[in-house]
């Protein structure tokens, strides 16, 4: 089939919501193959990326200007003090998903192109939810003396524990069912139910404290609620392709060892990834107070958001291929993705943060509650941070294409143990400012080592 004709067919297999958005962005279309043409794509890889940055760049687009516009209902409803304490107890259940789904989630992310190739996509999913049902299992029992530990040192009260372990569980589920979307390329559905979330969570959150006071498990509550329904709406909707016949079956025992084998490297990977981006959050804590922690967290995730929806759309739309071509051992076709996906990171990431750096305080005064706004100064530094991180992903991903999950775990201990290091003193010794000063600090250490084992994961993959 000619370019033209892949052009049409992929225009017809868009969802109908992203019909007018693709007419609207066809003047546009021209110069983006050009510019793929000059990094090296050629006219159907070009083709294939523009629709699928269209369709993934839309939602994510549409998700952070909810998660913007959240920050600002409940930095206005919250008091920095509650919002200080939602955001250390999501950072309990973000260090729980960590720990014992992702590291799942990244061997389903790695080995379903491979295994659909031949039709056993089902046996992938079977195998990625069996261990995590499995963790799952062996994190409650974990957990149980630590909640009762937290509920008597007084940290959170029964009530909030008890809404964690939902949020959790709700997380869990949620998560491995937009892996699957997003390994399969349902980037509709997968961006329908991110636009859900971060509009439903802030949204709900922020009515249920006008109505019922502000209070950490109202917040909780309605997080819970927002994340159930979606859940519900999106999995039981019909939208999943049928799955073929196997081409040839699979000995499920090896696929089993290996799919372990890809992951255990990876546990650990949770906690260190966790201590390089919440660590900050329970160190403000301990040395200063709750109330500096919302201040932090607020501007923390306003000027980290761009970075994140840049960083998550340009992963999303060419990780998928760059791993098929890493399969087909297409070594320019590799290449070619990735020098496209540093270009794009790069240049959309400069440009978010010299934005932070010259317009701080208009964007504190529009976005943050007035108790909030002091905190305008931190976003320039956590936006650097965050340009620096989003292009590590990148050469992380190299690590993943080639198995050699130990550099992964190398590079982000390597970042965790630098946050620590470099964090606390600086905390210690200038408050917030100290801490914001921290995160392009570690970031940029991270990248470079993580380019640097990239590198050695290319010529000699690690088994």
């Amino acid at each position: 089939m000619d370019v033209h004709g892949s052009a049409r067919e992929g225009r017809l297999q868009m969802p109908r919501e992203l019909l007018l958005t693709e007419r609207l962005a066809k003047p546009l279309r021209p110069l983006w193959r050009r510019t793929l043409g000059v990094i090296g794509l050629d006219a159907g890889m070009a083709t294939r990326l523009h629709i699928d940055f269209l369709s993934i760049g839309l939602f994510q687009a549409v998700a952070a200007v909810g998660q913007i516009i959240g920050i600002r209902l409940l930095t206005e409803a919250l008091s920095p003090a509650v919002f200080g304490q939602v955001a250390l107890a999501v950072g309990v259940s973000t260090l729980a998903i960590s720990l014992f789904v992702n590291p799942t989630i990244q061997a389903l992310l790695r080995y379903y192109p491979e295994y659909a190739q031949s039709g056993n996509e089902a046996a992938v999913r079977a195998t990625a939810l069996r261990r995590i049902v499995s963790n799952g299992a062996f994190a409650l029992l974990l957990s149980l003396p630590l909640m009762i530990l937290v509920v008597v040192a007084g940290w959170f009260n029964s009530a909030v524990v008890a809404l964690l372990f939902l949020l959790v569980v709700i997380d869990g589920m949620r998560t491995f069912r937009t892996a699957i979307m997003n390994a399969s390329r349902d980037h509709h559905r997968y961006g329908v139910w991110q636009v859900g979330e971060a509009w439903g969570r802030p949204l709900l959150a922020y009515v249920a404290a006008v109505w019922w006071g502000v209070q950490t498990e109202i917040v909780l509550v309605a997080y819970i609620l927002v994340s159930l329904v979606l859940y519900l709406a999106l999995t039981s909707s019909t939208g999943e392709p049928a799955l073929a016949a196997p081409v040839r079956d699979i000995d499920e025992r090896d696929f089993l060892r290996k799919f372990e084998r890809y992951a255990r490297p990876l546990i650990p990977l949770g906690l260190v990834g966790w201590i390089s981006g919440m660590a900050d959050r329970y160190m403000i804590g301990s040395l200063l107070s709750f109330q500096d922690v919302g201040m932090y967290a607020a501007a923390y995730g306003l000027a980290s958001r761009p970075l994140l929806m840049v960083s998550s759309i340009a992963e999303t739309a060419i990780r998928p291929v760059y791993y098929a071509a890493v399969v087909r051992q297409d070594l320019q076709a590799s290449r070619t993705y990735l020098v496209t996906w540093f270009a794009i990171v790069f240049a959309a990431g400069t440009a978010v943060c010299a934005c932070f750096a010259l317009l701080q305080q208009p964007l504190a005064r529009l976005l943050l509650g007035p108790g909030f706004r002091e905190a305008s100064s931190l976003m320039p530094w956590i936006a650097a941070g965050y340009g620096l991180l989003a292009l590590s992903h990148i050469t992380t991903r190299i690590c993943y294409a080639y198995d050699a999950t130990r550099s992964v775990l190398m590079t982000e201990s390597a970042g965790a143990f630098l946050a620590v290091v470099v964090g606390f003193p600086l905390i210690y010794a200038f408050g917030l400012q100290g801490a914001a000063m921290a995160v392009p600090l570690f970031f940029g250490i991270q990248l470079t080592l993580s380019t640097y084992l990239g590198r050695q994961s290319i010529r000699k993959p690690c088994k």
